[in-house]
């Protein structure tokens, strides 16, 4: 996978050649189908720019491709595609079909071979005919057929005129696909169902007036004056949350910070999808796996996930998301093996899973991540820990894994300028992998099934062009009702559930953001009305209790040093320049403190600087600043500590100080605490600031008595 474009969503990395794979051009998320559907007596091929369907001798024949594309979301869903029949049979047809088998319900557009526009559906045995319109169709190439839906509505259009509109049919809400009618060849272009409903060309009179009306039957624009029912705009999502996305469940947004949103979502995808893609390559191409399958596919999943970091565009952004997104589809194991730790997960069955456990899997994957890229992973690894000698058999990992792969690949590779070891000549004939996103009930899957689906798509169809392969390999994302994904070795195809992907970006935002549940909670433990950025300004310095009384601060607490705020713990020694805002805690001044100490007699001071002299109240635990991570044993031992100096009470307000504004470990111990949900506070000034501001100290109170 190689990273080039400047696109929010180029990193999201091309592979291979740009070769088209049969019929995917014309036919777009139609072209896997095919194989599957054809009929006896027609045939399929590409002539002159179309995808084309021949019936040469049966008469009365119907052939149809059907894609599931389920309900339409609620932003709705255009489906558009270039048509043109041939045929010496008037009634030969060609037309775009909504089917529902399961309600038994069909609604068909059509084109026939004497230039008529014909609109009916039917439910059941009961056929309801909508408009005929004469004379519309062209037949000459440029015909172009248009479904606009809304959930339980669509209306259908043809050369931009509206033909009808249809509203709670059983026929809407299954399957989306192509009918060509009759003795006669049918010509197929430029197919595509879109989500994105903005115009791409033209205004939206011409794109064929918008969406259909909720309720109301069925209407027939070839019945009634043009526009005597005019179109209505696509509701706003459910915003009831104030995520801007339909569906139940939780939507972390890790501050509302648009590139690190994409980087976590697509890095867990890009982690999965990989996986299981892996495990397709050796099904559906026969590779040899001498090891357990499980580990190889971990491994193929890093050397794709680990490239576009190697290989940088011209553009910052879109590198900075390709190493953000590389660096989340590793930690997502190391979070959740962390985690299983804390809980003391028992291993007394673990070794009879075929996976690795988590943390070994993402020693594995960071191991080849690092050997490829050291540069960028280095922070990443000092994060965690691995050690020296590890970290030095990781070049050699990488290099020995990535060779082996591309030597077990290249006979089933097109070569190309990003595949030279290819076997295979660049337009070598192969099957496509296709992609469906299905609508959710959830608010991450329509995230995915919306705003993230055409790049997606777009990058995963690309493997298709990379790697030959014997058959289609279609790729679902959709709700499952289950934290899973998986390969169906008979099927050939790939499940992605949005549940597992929700689950993990909901671990992720609660160990990172502070969340619960994937939710920001307010302080007095409720959810907060809508998440926002943690580390925005507004949160520092705190407005309530003021200092009463407190006359300027000797020193500027809030100095901007050129330090951006982390949700890294500082590696010791703990000394240098900090940032003016924190995440997980709130940043005070000596004033807020002053007046904290006045009005809440729970307060609890802690001290991580290690001098012997603190602050009258302050409990001295330079332990509480330490290094590692937010999920490490200290975390465990800081609670408990914390709870027995509070009294058991975690609603219990915890200020850390430390030496001054250039001790770090004041930052690491608020950090700690407020991941574990604590009311943190830090105090930056820390000592130094206290006693340029003439308030006593522990030697102070010692000289008194």
């Amino acid at each position: 996978m190689r990273l080039r474009g400047v696109a929010l969503f180029s990193f999201l990395v091309a592979v291979g050649s740009p070769a088209h794979a049969a019929f995917e051009q014309q036919l777009g998320p139609l072209a896997g189908v095919v194989g599957k559907q054809m009929l006896q007596g027609w045939t399929a091929a590409v002539q002159d720019g179309w995808f084309t369907l021949r019936n040469a001798a049966t008469p009365g024949s119907e052939q149809t491709l059907y894609l599931p594309v389920g309900p339409a979301p609620e932003q709705g869903r255009v489906t558009d595609v270039n048509v043109v029949v041939n045929s010496q049979n008037p009634k030969a047809s060609i037309g775009v079909a909504l089917s529902n088998p399961a309600k038994k319900g069909l609604c068909l557009i059509e084109i026939t071979a004497d230039k008529k526009t014909i609109l009916f559906c039917l439910e059941g045995q009961n056929r309801r005919d909508i408009a005929t319109v004469p004379n519309l169709a062209k037949l000459d190439g440029s015909d172009r057929i248009k479904v606009v839906e809304l959930p339980g509505a669509a209306r259908f259009i043809v050369n931009d005129k509206i033909i009808g509109d249809v509203t709670d049919s059983s026929a809407v809400g299954g399957d989306i696909g192509i009918m060509a009618y009759d003795v006669g060849t049918f010509g197929i272009a430029d197919f595509s169902i879109n989500t994105d409903l903005a115009p791409r060309q033209g205004t939206p009179a011409q794109q064929g007036g918008g969406l259909p009306p909720r309720g109301g039957g069925a209407s027939g624009g070839a019945s009634a004056p043009q526009g005597t029912q005019p179109p209505v705009a696509a509701p706003a999502p459910n915003n009831s949350s104030g995520s801007g996305l339909a569906g139940a469940g939780p939507y972390p947004r890790f501050g509302g910070d648009t590139m690190r949103i994409v980087s976590v979502y697509v890095g867990i995808m890009r982690s999965i999808f990989m996986h299981e893609f892996g495990h397709a390559l050796i099904g559906e191409l026969e590779l040899p796996s001498t090891g357990a399958e499980e580990d190889a596919v971990d491994i193929y999943a890093a050397l794709q996930i680990v490239e576009p970091t190697m290989y940088p565009s011209a553009d910052e952004d879109t590198n900075t998301m390709a190493r953000d997104a590389a660096t989340y589809a590793a930690l997502q194991w190391y979070y959740s093996g962390k985690l299983a730790e804390k809980r003391g997960a028992s291993e007394s069955s673990a070794w009879q899973d075929e996976h690795t456990g988590d943390l070994k899997r993402f020693r594995n994957m960071l191991c080849i991540m690092y050997g490829g890229n050291p540069a960028v992973f280095e922070s990443v690894a000092k994060h965690v820990g691995l050690e020296d000698r590890t970290k030095a058999r990781c070049a050699d990992e990488f290099n020995k894994q990535n060779r082996a792969w591309r030597k077990i690949l290249a006979p089933h590779t097109r070569v190309g300028t990003w595949s030279p070891d290819g076997q295979q000549p660049a337009n070598a004939p192969g099957a496509p992998v296709n992609v469906v996103f299905e609508p959710s009930k959830r608010k991450i899957g329509n995230l995915f099934a919306t705003a993230l689906s055409d790049a997606i798509s777009a990058n995963i169809k690309l493997l298709g062009q990379t790697y030959v392969l014997p058959r289609p390999v279609n790729v679902v994302f959709k709700d499952c009702d289950t934290l899973n994904a998986w390969y169906s070795p008979r099927e050939g195809s790939i499940t992605m559930c949005y549940e597992l992907i929700e689950n993990i970006a909901v671990m992720i935002s609660d160990i990172e953001m502070g969340t619960v549940g994937g939710e920001v909670v307010a302080a007095g433990g409720g959810k907060a009305p809508s998440q926002q950025p943690q580390q925005q300004p507004q949160q520092q310095p705190r407005q309530s209790p003021p200092g009463q009384g407190m006359p300027p601060s000797a020193i500027d607490e809030l100095k901007d040093m050129g330090v951006p705020a982390t949700f890294l713990l500082f590696p010791s020694p703990y000394k240098g320049p900090t940032p003016n805002q924190i995440n997980r805690a709130k940043l005070i001044t000596t004033g807020d403190l002053v007046g904290m100490i006045k009005n809440d007699s729970n307060l609890l001071i802690v001290d991580t600087s290690g001098l012997r002299d603190t602050l009258p109240i302050g409990y001295p635990l330079a332990d509480a600043g330490s290094d590692g991570s937010v999920t490490d044993q200290l975390q465990s031992a800081l609670d408990a500590w914390l709870l027995k100096k509070a009294n058991n009470n975690r609603r219990a307000a915890v200020v850390f100080v430390g030496a001054s504004m250039n001790d770090r470990s004041s930052y690491n111990a608020a950090l700690r605490a407020g991941s574990l949900g604590w009311s943190a506070y830090w105090y930056r000034g820390g000592v130094e600031a206290w006693v340029a501001n003439g308030l006593p100290t522990t030697a102070d109170m010692a000289k008194k008595n």
